[in-house]
């Protein structure tokens, strides 16, 4: 860049390691904005830029452009869009959204974290620990079998290369299109994970839901009524561990009024997804029989 450009910075958060937007004006060039994301973690800041590169390297369309690597950080292209954590979805974005987790399992990709661990290694506990959310012993005990039973049914599901934390804040929305963002977790793991992490946290109803979970299992070309219903007990799994996890997040978010927020809509929204089926999975009507019964 000349000597004479100039430089306008915005911190995207008020935590340590939250991204920074920068607009680049030079002399006789159209201004330039990009993203500097550098997690706090420096582990997690490495993986961030392996796995974008990798990313790269394959052809994945829908993720920023990576357009430089410094200092332990990724500069990135600048995308317009936002969360469904913050407005109403445009159309065809969800669609898009669904399409890219699969494009992006799709990928022959051995890269991240986790390829250490077996597949049943990566998934959470069987005995999930549900006196911690608040059930009583006569709503556990009748849900630790079709807990157990559905943690053997999730090890069928395809598993491969994830995003790792693909919930709704990690998708930047626009008409007809969705970016997938900050790739710091990604690696080895249960693959529907992803797919329930955004359904959950992006809002929907279940009918909607389900829809796009059949949308997922068509461009994978896997067995879609299967498929949808793996999605909606994946979606249990996931999300307990995710509610089990939630007070230490709270603490991590403390002082960043708008993670904080987000954080408090994604619990909301997982809480009701978690009652509402979006399928038929004898495993997770089984576990809802118990915990919620009507």
């Amino acid at each position: 860049m000349p000597a004479t450009s100039a430089l306008q910075s915005e911190i995207l958060g008020e935590r340590v390691g939250s991204p920074e937007r920068i607009r680049i004006e030079a002399p006789g060039s159209a201004p330039l904005i990009v993203v500097v994301r550098r997690p706090a973690d420096s582990d997690a800041a490495s993986n961030q830029i392996a796995v974008m590169e990798a990313l790269t390297g394959a052809g994945f369309a829908a993720m920023p452009r990576l357009l430089a690597v410094t200092g332990g950080a990724t500069v990135e292209s600048w995308v317009d869009g936002a969360t469904a954590l913050a407005f109403v979805p445009p159309p065809g974005s969800l669609d898009a959204a669904v399409t890219a987790l699969a494009a992006l399992h799709a990928l022959p990709l051995r890269e991240g974290l986790r390829w250490e661990l077996s597949a049943a290694e990566t998934l959470p506990a069987p005995d999930v620990p549900l006196y911690r959310l608040g059930f009583a012993a006569s709503e556990r005990e009748p849900a630790m079998a079709p807990l157990a039973a559905a943690h053997e049914a999730l090890l069928a599901s395809p598993f491969g290369f994830v995003h790792g934390d693909a919930t709704a804040a990690r998708f930047l929305l626009a008409q007809g299109r969705a970016t997938l963002i900050n790739y710091a977790r990604a690696g080895f793991g249960a693959q529907l994970f992803d797919v329930a992490a955004f359904l959950l946290t992006a809002g929907l109803e279940p009918p909607a839901r389900r829809t796009l979970a059949l949308r997922y299992a068509e461009v994978r070309d896997l067995p879609p009524g299967e498929t949808a219903n793996l999605v909606d007990l994946a979606g249990l799994v996931w999300g307990f561990e995710t509610q089990l996890g939630l007070a230490r997040r709270q603490v991590e978010m403390l002082g960043d009024d708008a993670a904080s927020a987000e954080l408090s809509t994604e619990a909301a929204r997982i809480e009701q997804g978690l009652r509402n089926a979006a399928g038929d999975h004898p495993m997770a009507a089984a576990i809802r029989s118990a915990l919620w019964p009507s």
